[in-house]
């Protein structure tokens, strides 16, 4: 296991909150010193736990394919079920990067800037690293509303049995087959709860920790270039060794973005094919419930995979504005001051700018938030396509 990385306090800051929940579901990027028991005997827990849970959850789905389908159970098994195999693939392309991940973090650790920044420099830095810790807000209330779909179905359990002294079954979470009743008494009906939620909630922390690390990562970058706008925005004309340095960590943030983008341009991909899918049968699901927690449970779902997609697609723009502009940078600059080759200097940074750096969905479609937009609208269609045909059936 790597140790932590020699670099500069604020940027090791702001990707611990990433380390740290990737480690609650066993995915270490480092070491962060913890009991090396503890973290091996909670990795077999985890992986064990994980295994039993989807091999549960496959098993029902099997079950309700041979039998007469119901639309809401349908809808309620295909959205859970989508979400845990896509959080699965995320976190399986994750560990196979994981060595360029910490070879990328290293180097943009490396090339943090902490000196020599001017106050404009210093502002801007600031507030893209507070706007970051907003985003880290909405991946904390995907948690709250992650443990508010868990814990609806023993809410509405206790109170309909002790408060409203109705006849009801034990329900549970997440529809799975087990090979005994789960509900046959309380004791086994709590352990059976207990069970289902440590698992969703490893599934939880594989979503989001690699959604969040791959936006705080994305953000560094264009604060990077950010920072490097007003570089060149600053520099005199005639300075020439000032200027090639700033086109070598132009490069080098360039590649950056290329490395980053090979990272993660699979995830964005299972990201983007599975996500209308998910959104639409929890919508579908909450259309098709019968009572006011089923009903607000699967909204809250809805929403809760929608926020990951706005963050993604938010810090995406960002990146792609952030490398744009040193193009606008550099030609703000006074450049008509300067000599031939200062200009010729000058000129190859804007070129190479007008193709500004992204993330793509496996090279193919740039991440902006026309593409949160356009999802949007392609998760509508499904959705108004599956309620018609529901509405039919009914």
């Amino acid at each position: 296991m790597e140790e932590l990385p020699e670099v500069p306090e604020e940027f090791l800051m702001s990707l611990l909150p990433c380390f740290e929940m990737l480690q609650r579901a066993s995915i270490h990027v480092y070491d962060l010193k913890k009991c090396i028991w503890k973290k091996y005997f909670r990795m077999s827990l985890n992986v064990l736990s994980l295994i039993a849970f989807m091999c549960a959850l496959t098993k029902y789905f099997g079950e309700i394919s041979d039998g007469e389908i119901q639309m809401a159970e349908l809808a309620y098994v295909v959205s859970v079920y989508v979400v845990c195999i896509q959080a699965i693939l995320k976190v399986a392309i994750v560990l196979l990067k994981m060595k360029e991940i910490r070879a990328i973090i290293l180097e943009l650790g490396s090339m943090w800037r902490t000196e020599d920044l001017t106050e404009v420099q210093i502002s801007k830095k600031n507030a893209l690293l507070k706007r970051l810790k907003l985003c880290r807000i909405f991946i904390w209330i995907d948690i709250v509303e992650s443990w508010h779909y868990t814990l609806a179905a023993l809410f509405e359990t206790l109170i309909r049995k002790f408060i409203l002294q109705e006849e009801c079954g034990l329900l549970l979470p997440f529809p799975c087959s087990f090979p005994f009743d789960p509900t046959e008494n309380w004791i086994r009906y709590i352990g059976v709860y207990i069970f289902e939620t440590y698992s969703i909630f490893r599934i939880a922390y594989f979503y989001l920790g690699t959604e969040l690390l791959m936006v705080t990562m994305c953000s560094l970058l264009a604060t990077e270039f950010t920072l490097l706008q007003e570089d060149l925005l600053n520099i005199k004309p005639g300075n020439h060794s000032l200027l090639k340095d700033i086109i070598r960590t132009h490069q080098k943030l360039i590649s950056l973005a290329d490395r980053l983008d090979d990272v993660f341009d699979k995830v964005i991909f299972v990201n983007m094919t599975s996500l209308s899918i998910s959104m639409c049968f929890f919508g579908l699901s909450a259309k098709a419930s019968h009572g006011f927690l089923p009903i607000a449970k699967n909204l809250v779902a809805a929403v809760g995979v929608t926020l990951p997609l706005f963050n993604l697609s938010y810090y995406g723009e960002q990146l792609r504005e952030a490398s744009a502009g040193v193009a606008d940078a550099a030609y703000n600059n006074i450049w008509y001051q300067g000599d031939t080759n200062y200009q010729k200097l000058l000129w190859f940074i804007m070129r190479r700018s007008q193709k500004p750096c992204c993330l793509t969905s496996m090279k193919f479609s740039p991440i902006t938030l026309n593409t949160f937009s356009t999802v949007l609208s392609t998760t509508w269609s499904y959705f108004s396509l599956a309620l018609s045909v529901y509405e039919d059936e009914s």
